[in-house]
């Protein structure tokens, strides 16, 4: 199958209407829409909705995007696939990191691929961890860090750790309490991450639960800020063990366990079921699966370890 067909379908979805791609991939309009026509009947189904104001994908169409975006990427790879023979695993892996886990083992990571996989160029992308699945299944990512609230047919969950949430205040605020209920986090201030959040959605089930009411003060979209306004008395909140690490020491914040068994969150290592991984990234989730257990047994990660062992 040609790929230039593929090539210039994924140009107009992103540019939105065939002249626009016609322009950014310098192809004439006439013989864009010629291509455009030839694919649609070489795979029996119609890709475009084109009308005034531009060409918009079909179902069909979304699906094929994203199938052609990964295969073009697969392409690209080539050379650098071919040169593997020589050097080593090679090429572009990107891994998906939650804020909080990134805090964690981000460095750890970067520096682990630095020192063994010197010919792969490592790109870590950080966001919610349902968007980091979803990019996965879209072939954007090699693989990524996801939690409980990342749940899709083709992705691949390797489980990876338990982790508790706990209470965290300002230093000095918590008056060296260890442990605390969830009823007695309800009675402080909280500043909380916007829904839709992991974190968030595991507190709004559990209050429902017990039929409590919490005292929301503002809800925040940036984590860093989040930290900041509990560091400065503006409130509470209550956080995975992967947050405190870094902010406890730099910020002085003190910090109660959660005791409710409920309360907590289990990781995984999630891969594409469907999108064959390179040499590189079959590497890259080794070291990502040997920093996070490193981090769990040194204690810089309070969690529990579930076994789990590297891929094959």
């Amino acid at each position: 199958m040609d790929t230039r067909p593929l090539k210039y379908f994924v140009g107009i979805v992103d540019a939105g209407s065939l002249s626009r791609a016609a322009r950014s991939l310098h192809v004439a309009q006439p013989a864009l829409t010629l291509h455009m026509n030839r694919l649609e009947a070489e795979l029996g189904v119609q890709l475009l909705l084109r009308d005034v104001r531009g060409a918009t994908p079909t179902e069909a169409g979304k699906a094929v995007y994203q199938h052609a975006k990964h295969v073009l990427r697969q392409l690209a790879a080539t050379p650098e696939v071919a040169a593997q023979a020589a050097i080593g695993p090679s090429g572009p892996v990107v891994v998906g990191l939650p804020w909080t886990v990134s805090s964690v083992i981000g460095l750890d990571l970067l520096r682990a691929v630095l020192d063994h996989l010197p010919a792969v160029r490592l790109q870590i992308v950080e966001g919610p961890s349902s968007m980091l699945g979803t990019l996965v299944t879209q072939g954007q990512l090699d693989m990524a860090v996801v939690f409980d609230d990342t749940n899709h047919d083709a992705l691949s969950l390797t489980p990876m750790l338990v982790e508790p949430l706990w209470l965290v205040g300002a230093h000095g605020t918590l008056k060296r309490r260890r442990k605390a209920t969830l009823e007695e986090a309800c009675t402080y201030p909280l500043l909380l991450l916007r829904r839709p959040n992991g974190i968030r959605e595991i507190l709004e089930t559990s209050w429902l639960r017990l039929n409590v009411k919490p005292q929301v003060r503002a809800e925040i979209d940036s984590p860093s800020l989040l930290m900041q306004a509990i560091a400065s008395r503006m409130g509470f909140s209550i956080l995975p063990s992967a947050s405190l690490p870094g902010s406890d020491a730099k910020l002085r914040l003190d910090s109660a366990l959660l005791q409710d068994e409920a309360l907590a969150r289990t990781g995984y290592i999630a891969v594409s079921r469907y999108h064959h991984p390179t040499a590189a990234a079959v590497e890259t989730r080794h070291l990502l699966t040997a920093c996070i257990n490193d981090a769990i047994a040194g204690g810089v990660w309070a969690c529990r370890a579930l076994t789990a062992t590297s891929p094959a």
